[in-house]
C-alpha cells in the first residue's frame, strides 16, 4: 500500500470515528496514540489530522496532537440555519437543471435510505443521507455554495449520529421527507423542492436543538462510543 493510500485510509477511518462519537469533545488525540490504534505510522496520522482540522472536525496546535471541539447548542442551531438557506437553494436548482442521470442517482440514494430505515441499519442510513446531500451539491453545480456548506456539514454530520442513537425512529420520518423532496425534483418543481427541503431541515433543527437544550444545559452532549477499526499491517514510514 502506498503512502498516499495509507494516509487516505487513516483519514477516512478517523473521520468516521469522530462522526460516530468514538472520541469525546476535548479528548486529547496524540499521533502516537492514533498510530497505535490504527496500526500505522505517525506520518499518515499527521496528514489525516491536518485534513480533519481543515474541515473543523478537530482542533490542534501542532501536527502531533489534536482534540475534538465541543458541539454546542449555538453551533448546531447556526449550522442548520445556514444549511436551510444554502442547501434549499441548491435543491431548487437541482430540480431545474439536473440531468436524468443526476435524478436517478438521487432516486437510488433515497431508496437506500428507506431500506436502511426499515432494516434499522443506522450506519447504512447515515451513509445514504450523507450521499443525498453530497449529490445535491454535485448536481446543483454551484461550487461556491458547496464550499460554504462543507464546514456546516461537519457539524450536521456529528449531530446526525447523535440523533440516530437517541431517536432511531427518526430515520423513517427523514426518509419520507427526502422522498418528498425527490418527488418535487422529479416533477421539476423547483419551488416545491425548496420548500420541502427547508421544512425538513427546520424540523430536524428544532428537534435537535430542543433536545440538546433540555438535556445538556451545562455543556456538550455525551458521545456514544463505537469501536475504531484497526489496520492489519504497519504501512509507510515515520
Amino acid at each position: 500500500m502506498t503512502q498516499a493510500s495509507v494516509s487516505e485510509q487513516a483519514y477516512q477511518t478517523l473521520r468516521a470515528a469522530i462522526l460516530r462519537g468514538r472520541y469525546a469533545p476535548g479528548e486529547r488525540l496524540t499521533s502516537v496514540r492514533l498510530a497505535n490504534e490504527l496500526n500505522v505510522s505517525r506520518t499518515p496520522i499527521r496528514a489525516a489530522l491536518a485534513r480533519l482540522k481543515s474541515e473543523g472536525l478537530v482542533d490542534s496546535s501542532d501536527g502531533h496532537a489534536a482534540w475534538i471541539p465541543p458541539l454546542t447548542v449555538e453551533v448546531v442551531e447556526e449550522a442548520y440555519e445556514i444549511a436551510e438557506a444554502l442547501e434549499s437553494m441548491l435543491v431548487a436548482r437541482v430540480a431545474a437543471v439536473a440531468s436524468e442521470e443526476g435524478v436517478e442517482q438521487l432516486r437510488a440514494t433515497v431508496a437506500a435510505m428507506e431500506r436502511a430505515a426499515e432494516d434499522g441499519d443506522q450506519a447504512a442510513w447515515a451513509e445514504a443521507d450523507e450521499r443525498f446531500h453530497h449529490l445535491i451539491e454535485v448536481w446543483a453545480g454551484r461550487a461556491l455554495a458547496a464550499s460554504m456548506l462543507e464546514r456546516v456539514g461537519t457539524v450536521i454530520d456529528r449531530v446526525r449520529f447523535l440523533s440516530l442513537n437517541l431517536h432511531p425512529e427518526g430515520a423513517s420520518l427523514s426518509a419520507r421527507e427526502h422522498r418528498g423532496v425527490l418527488e418535487a425534483i422529479e416533477s421539476r418543481d423547483a419551488e416545491a423542492a425548496r420548500e420541502r427541503h427547508a421544512a425538513h431541515l427546520r424540523r430536524v433543527r428544532e428537534e435537535n436543538v430542543t433536545f440538546l437544550r433540555q438535556s445538556f444545559p451545562l455543556g456538550s452532549p455525551p458521545v456514544a462510543v463505537a469501536p475504531i477499526p484497526r489496520a492489519t499491517t504497519k504501512e509507510s514510514t515515520e
